[in-house]
């Protein structure tokens, strides 16, 4: 584990440039920052991107990941790094991964992921990896992943973060199971298979999906989202047509 990252667990303490410090009190346990590098390792992430900064806890792990798999880029946001809502984060994160020695393979943009993704697309930016840590309505993290769909590979994964807590969150990766084409990957929810067995058998009799709501007929549980965090790995490119070969009509909705 790199030192930097080590100290900052060890201590819960963060430290601005000026000396100044405070407690670490938003940061990603590190169950959660070892299975970002898991993925990173198993993706074989070239480039990658994380909507938040924070302290840059989270940034650490997947920085550490990157390193080791040869990774070229990790693009990361945050509109807060130094000011902003609140007193902001005083810059602490962008030290961190300075200190740490990872400032020539991170690129930060103090901008909101719904300014920057729409620009990551248009100059041709693919990514292998993103990690979803931003504003946790259901509109903003849905433009997150719908711009993040948009220029993540075929086979990439995208981990959704606080899944356990807001429903917006979940409700967005319900939808991304429902519209897209994309599959669980892992995550530290339920996975037990009579759940999942349970939810396809009701969801395929005709008078319940009348009657009943898809949160209610086929459950967050069923579908593994229950923990802290959901990986989704991207099966196919979203396309669209007239239904046909996987395609999506213009008209195409599922409940979800």
């Amino acid at each position: 584990m790199n030192p930097v990252l080590e100290r900052l667990l060890k201590t819960q303490i963060v430290t601005d440039d000026n000396g100044r410090t405070w407690p670490l009190e938003v940061h990603v346990p590190d169950a959660e920052g070892q299975f970002l590098q898991r993925v990173i390792r198993d993706v074989r992430s070239s480039v990658s991107i994380e909507v938040g900064l924070a302290f840059g806890v989270s940034t650490l792990y997947i920085c550490e990941a990157m390193s080791e798999v040869g990774g070229r880029k990790h693009i990361v946001c945050d509109p807060d790094q130094f000011g902003g809502i609140g007193d902001g984060f005083h810059g602490i994160g962008l030290k961190n991964l300075r200190d740490a020695g990872y400032d020539s393979l991170v690129e930060f943009h103090p901008i909101s992921s719904h300014i920057l993704l729409p620009q990551l697309e248009r100059q041709g930016v693919r990514v292998q990896f993103a990690f979803i840590d931003g504003w946790h309505t259901f509109d903003y993290t849905f433009v997150d992943f719908f711009y993040i769909d948009r220029i993540l590979d075929v086979g990439g994964v995208i981990v959704f973060d606080d899944t356990k807590n807001y429903l917006a969150i979940r409700k967005v990766v319900r939808y991304a199971l429902t519209h897209r084409a994309y599959s669980f990957y892992g995550g530290d929810g339920c996975r037990v298979s009579w759940r999942r067995r349970l939810a396809s058998s009701a969801a395929n009799l005709p008078l319940l999906r009348r009657i009943s709501r898809p949160d209610v007929l086929v459950p967050d549980a069923a579908r593994g989202i229950t923990g802290q965090f959901v990986a989704l790995r991207k099966q196919r490119e979203d396309v669209l047509g007239d239904g046909r070969n996987g395609s999506r009509r213009w008209d195409q909705h599922v409940e979800f």
